[in-house]
């Protein structure tokens, strides 16, 4: 926690008055990223029916085919294949053998670690900031990667993923190509992020979490001309559903919202089983 300690409270800071967050991370840090976006160049080249060994849809784990999920309607579906890694998924002996297997599941399970001691830190200073006497959250249970690859040539849509918010506390997003998009002050506008940087993007459930004073950013994905292929990476920050937290601050109407509940609901709006089935 202490390579973190002196972004974590700054990017708190921006995320509560700014609704999002910029942070450049270390050179190890950066390293590690490295190693996921050349191993995901690797695995999305692969023949599907390679790809297809690591999927487990039923429990949100590995890869998923180009239109799996939707941002709005299931009529537009996002135009990109993904690969996810579920935290609480890797101590499953189903899954044993695919570190060694997949070198992308490698990658992601290697750069897990950093993710959480940032994120952890973040919602920790966003407690302090909001409710000192309020629940901890931890990230390390039910939060997942998602590795999202686009072929955006092959496409004519203009936005290859609707505009949209996350249904989660938190999503820290990097891309190595631009097309990712976020609403400032009423209007889209482009996110350019070097190598070494995450942007943080608040999701619904922080907004329950924080009774409204973090509200969620809109973002979508624009089909940028000439770029041949896109590859960005998600890692979408759920609470405990074994041990959720309380809300830090109340809703306008003086309730508390039942945050597993929220997460649970949240999770399936885009087309995917619940994150309860890592629970079970």
């Amino acid at each position: 926690m202490k390579t973190w300690s002196s972004k974590t409270g700054s990017a708190a800071s921006t995320l509560l008055h700014s609704g999002y967050a910029i942070v450049r991370v270390e050179p190890a840090f950066a390293e590690r990223l490295d190693d996921v976006f050349r191993s995901a160049e690797i695995f999305f080249g692969l023949p599907a029916a390679e790809k297809a060994d690591f999927a487990r849809p039923d429990i949100l784990e590995g890869y998923r085919t180009l239109g799996a999920e939707f941002s709005r309607t299931a009529e537009r579906p996002d135009l990109n294949e993904t690969f996810a890694m579920v935290l609480r998924n890797q101590a499953r002996p189903d899954l044993a053998d695919w570190p060694a297997a997949n070198p992308l599941h490698r990658a992601l399970k290697a750069a897990a670690q950093d993710y959480v001691e940032l994120v952890d830190g973040v919602l920790e200073n966003l407690r302090r900031a909001i409710n000192p006497d309020g629940d901890a959250v931890a990230s390390a249970e039910f939060s997942y990667f998602q590795l999202n690859h686009y072929r955006p040539q092959r496409e004519r849509r203009d936005l290859l993923q609707d505009a949209h918010e996350d249904g989660h506390l938190l999503t820290v997003v990097t891309a190595r190509q631009p097309g990712l998009e976020i609403e400032v002050d009423s209007a889209f506008e482009a996110v350019s992020l070097a190598a070494d940087e995450l942007l943080l993007m608040p999701g619904g459930i922080l907004t329950l979490m924080t009774g409204g004073a973090v509200q969620p950013l809109l973002h979508r994905v624009r089909n940028v001309p000439g770029v041949a292929e896109r590859s960005s990476l998600m890692f979408f920050v759920n609470p405990s559903l074994t041990n959720p937290p309380r809300a830090w601050a109340p809703a306008s109407d003086g309730s508390y919202p039942d945050i597993a509940q929220a997460t649970i609901e949240s999770s399936q709006m885009f087309g995917l089983a619940s994150i309860a089935v890592v629970a079970e």
